[in-house]
């Protein structure tokens, strides 16, 4: 019985041999993100803070809680620029795009790595009910480790699926990015036109106070009624109604741009007085062929098919064996051996399995699941490209639209306003004219300007939605004169009749042959 004891102990001190360097292993940790450890403190922080009272300035929690973000940078008249690039690098979707980039790069090596080898610990306290008692002796510990091994490739295609999935994420954040320039860009051009029909409506109310002054000392003399004066005072009014929507206007877009900057909406943001809204591309298909190859979410469409293709390939590899290889360790004791042979050595041995993917009817769905995954996105991809080009068609046709009525209004109402005001001026001071002509021409003019204004803003928004959907701005992509747009690529070329598959296994299928050269490429290499 003492030997059976030393030879128990013998083996409980070898389990913990073992189990104890993996146990240590097990707790050694990465040290957290500094981003996540700031999540951690903004989410205690917005769950467990008391409202007790005003938070003050030194307070760690008045960034999460109530504290104005930082604006430095953005105070007074700033180009349009400024307040993309801040929106770009503050604004929270696009922050959360970045991350999710991040986290889907750090799948790949975890999907690349066998899974963890396992440790089997068998103790035989009994030595009677041991293994080998009376040939051998006394078998009181036994250890088995194994080791699963995927069939050849499929950590390789797991790899490359993982990979295309990053890249779809990646192409989503590009997405996110142009998404916020396009807001920015219309909720600067909407702040554009409020300040700009502030100024237009401000000089005309100095121009209708004038007006009063014209027709009181008109009345005075006896050269009008007072109908003339009250009429003017009327404009007035109707001017000061028009500034407070404006400045209400001004207001509402200024918060509309804080929330895409992540400041304050009470900050004082100011577009330029004077901004260009570049000229309308003139070659459409040069457009269509631009959004085809840069559009972040064609591109991302693409990537998924690419990702699907390799899904696809996983799929089939189940049709094959996992390989678990292993050790074996027996700690033996000649302790209660009957065989005179017996001398208690340990053995060693190894040990093989596999799995038997027998269930064809569950293999073979699962192939066509996959297939059928590939197709969903393939066809996506076109639902998505030809939405693409007909977006790219509506904001053209709307651009050239506001860019010949601004030009008609600038060049052909816009100075001959002006040119009937200055007659009916003219006429009224000399008694020729009556004041309603007068307050007409005026008001007729200065619709002109709102007007003026207020197409030209179009313009510039129709513009930022279109380069949104194309996919980068519009003035660097510009092509050499007299260049000949490209082919706009065609992703559905006839439809070829399939080989029949085996009864029991799908026949091979490969969504990039529905694909253009070029789009092909693209997808495979990432």
């Amino acid at each position: 019985m003492a030997r059976e004891g030393i030879a128990m102990m013998r083996g409980w001190d070898w389990l913990a041999i073992m189990v104890l360097p993996l146990g240590v292993a097990g707790c050694a940790q990465v040290a957290p993100r500094p981003e996540y450890l700031e999540v951690e403190r903004s989410l205690h922080a917005a769950t467990h803070h008391e409202d007790s009272g005003p938070i003050a300035s030194d307070d760690p929690m008045a960034a999460t809680l109530g504290a104005a973000p930082e604006s430095a940078g953005l105070d007074g008249p700033r180009p349009v620029g400024d307040f993309i690039h801040r929106a770009l690098e503050e604004n929270r979707g696009v922050q959360a795009a970045r991350a999710n980039v991040l986290a889907l790069r750090e799948r790949v090596p975890q999907v690349t790595a066998l899974e963890d080898p396992i440790v089997q610990n068998l103790i035989w306290p009994f030595p009677m009910n041991g293994p080998q008692y009376s040939l051998m002796g006394y078998n009181p510990y036994q250890l088995v480790i194994t080791q699963l091994f995927p069939w050849f490739g499929t950590l390789r295609l797991r790899g490359e699926a993982a990979e295309q999935e990053a890249r779809v994420a990646l192409m989503e954040l590009g997405a996110a990015q142009l998404e916020v320039i396009a807001d920015v860009k219309q909720a600067y051009y909407n702040l554009y036109f409020n300040q700009r029909a502030e100024r237009i409506l401000t000089e005309n109310r100095k121009l209708a106070s004038d007006f009063v002054e014209i027709a009181r000392v008109r009345y005075q003399t006896g050269e009008t009624s007072q109908q003339d004066v009250l009429r003017a005072q009327n404009a007035v009014t109707d001017v000061d109604a028009e500034l407070t929507t404006a400045r209400q206007g001004v207001a509402e877009a200024r918060a509309a741009l804080a929330r895409r900057l992540h400041v304050s909406p009470e900050m004082e943001l100011t577009a330029l007085e004077e901004i260009s809204f570049g000229d309308v591309p003139a070659q459409i298909d040069w457009l269509y062929q631009l959004a085809i190859t840069a559009r972040p979410e064609l591109k991302g469409q693409l990537a998924a098919v690419a990702r699907d293709m390799r899904e696809v390939e996983l799929a089939r590899k189940k049709y094959y064996p996992n390989l678990d290889l292993g050790v074996t360790y027996m700690d033996m004791s000649r302790s209660g051996a009957m065989s005179p042979m017996a001398d208690g050595r340990d053995m060693v041995g190894f040990n093989i399995g596999f799995n038997l993917p027998i269930y064809r009817a569950k293999l073979a769905a699962g192939v066509r699941e996959a297939e059928a995954r590939a197709v969903a996105d393939m066809k996506q991809y076109e639902y998505l490209r030809d939405q693409t080009l007909e977006e790219i068609k509506s904001l053209m046709a709307e651009a050239k639209a506001r860019r010949e009525v601004a030009d008609l209004f600038r060049s052909g109402y816009l100075p001959r306003g002006r040119q009937a005001l200055e007659v009916a001026a003219n006429d009224y001071r000399t008694g020729n004219r009556d004041f309603v002509s007068l307050i007409t021409a005026w008001r007729e003019l200065l619709q002109i300007e709102l007007q003026l204004a207020r197409f030209e803003t179009e313009l510039g928004q129709a513009l930022a939605r279109l380069e949104r959907v194309v996919g980068g701005q519009l003035n660097e992509h510009l092509p050499e004169p007299g260049a000949i747009p490209a082919r706009i690529p065609n992703p559905t070329p006839p439809d070829q009749p399939p080989s029949p598959p085996p009864a029991d296994e799908p026949g091979p299928f490969d969504p990039a042959d529905e694909l253009p050269p070029e789009a092909k490429a693209d997808a495979m290499t990432g």
